[in-house]
């Protein structure tokens, strides 16, 4: 049974803590109620949770360590330095590369690497949202600098041939590559190669993917890019924060995008939550983690297929199976048609997308919670054959999925 937050305020008055108490037990609710499908987010180890209630942020730490702006930063001197060494360790210590905890989210690592780099007017290749791009790898970057989109294969892979003639064309300073809804890996060997012919910067967001390349399922992005960006939230099961990795050669651009170009102070407690999640995967085998993923992923896009649901390049390599709804409505209204029942997944553009992004012809749906809850394979793929059953008209009943929630429940020791 989980305790209320009242309960877990031992000491605190009940009256003053009500309020609070509904407001975060609404929350436990949800995590215990509904089946968590969305991507983009996992559950946290226990640890991490602990770690971003303590007094971290009472003390700034703002600047770099050893180049603090103010004093009494010496417990995140010790978080930042030992932080990026586990960061690239995680990676295979690849050399000429150093780390930072800093950015505040996965966007802003981004930002980061662009305010470093990049002029106003100076041209940048990425892939739009609807081939699976990020929003931030176009829609802010596109208002001080000239844009233009690679696209995708009939196949829905990466259009590596199209990324070399744009580049030839407009001759970029920088090429992104890497999303929020790319199904398959990438090649950043061969990204690399094309940037280096046209004297171009990459930059690979791996905020989805960063698990797989670290458990070495997907190609390294190591040697081949300048700038490695993610978030710990997706499948690393730390907080809602970015990491930055960047050539050794780029360190002094990086360390003043980060402050005071691109944000101010650093989030000291999503640094310490950081930290402790990169503690976590030093005492865990992150490959057998990936592993697991992937293997879940399989069993519920088999399960899909086979119940007549369509997924963009046929299946996955990572947690994320992108359904392409067609004609059987919009994104938007199985995403809230699925949240009525107790399912969590997101609307999500698809390649070709003829609908808005609040609309959508697409589901994005996420498996890492899947593997960490140890979701049977008889399950996944009763799962898998309700969810196509709504998609393809059908209901589901409310009672079953109580019925896999109550057996598999997040319980944060």
């Amino acid at each position: 049974m989980v305790k209320t937050y009242t309960q877990r305020c031992k000491g605190s008055s009940e009256d003053s803590m009500s309020r609070l108490s509904k407001v975060i037990d609404l929350q436990w609710g949800i995590l215990n109620n509904y089946i968590h499908l969305i991507a983009s987010a996992s559950y946290p180890f226990s640890s991490v949770l602990k770690s971003l209630s303590e007094p971290s942020f009472v003390l700034p730490a703002e600047g770099m360590p050893g180049a603090r702006f103010l004093p009494g930063a010496g417990m995140m001197d010790i978080v930042e330095t030992e932080g990026e060494s586990l960061v690239l360790d995680l990676f295979g210590n690849p050399k000429g590369y150093r780390a930072t905890l800093q950015p505040h989210s996965g966007t802003q690592a981004n930002q980061i690497a662009y305010n470093a780099i990049l002029k106003p007017n100076d041209k940048v290749l990425c892939l739009k949202p609807c081939d699976g791009g990020h929003i931030s790898h176009t829609v802010l970057i596109s208002r001080r600098h000239k844009t233009v989109n690679y696209g995708l294969t009939p196949e829905g892979q990466v259009d590596y041939t199209q990324l070399r003639d744009l580049a030839k064309e407009i001759h970029p300073k920088l090429i992104i590559v890497g999303g929020s809804a790319q199904p398959r890996e990438i090649d950043f060997e061969k990204c690399a190669a094309i940037a280096n012919e046209y004297n171009a910067f990459l930059h690979a967001d791996i905020s989805h993917t960063a698990t797989f390349i670290a458990a070495g399922l997907h190609k390294s992005v190591f040697p081949y890019c300048d700038f490695v960006t993610f978030n710990t939230v997706k499948n690393l099961r730390g907080p809602n924060s970015g990491i930055i990795i960047y050539r050794e050669s780029l360190k002094s651009q990086v360390h003043s995008s980060i402050f005071p170009v691109t944000q101010g102070g650093a989030n000291e407690t999503n640094m310490l939550g950081k930290y402790t999640a990169l503690l976590e995967w030093k005492c865990r085998d992150i490959r057998e983690h990936a592993k697991k993923i992937i293997s879940v992923s399989k069993i519920l896009g088999d399960s899909l297929k086979r119940n007549n649901i369509k997924l963009t390049t046929g299946g996955t390599d990572c947690h994320i199976l992108l359904v392409e709804l067609e004609e059987k409505g919009s994104g938007a209204h199985f995403e809230r048609r699925f949240e009525e029942l107790g399912v969590l997944i997101n609307k999500n553009l698809v390649p070709n997308d003829r609908r808005s992004p609040t609309e959508t012809s697409g589901l994005r749906i996420g498996t890492t919670n899947l593997a960490i809850l140890d979701y049977e394979e008889s399950d996944i793929n009763l799962l898998g054959s309700w969810i196509a059953q709504l998609i393809n008209g059908g209901d589901i009943s409310q009672r079953l999925i109580k019925q896999l929630t109550q057996k598999y429940n997040w319980q944060p020791k």
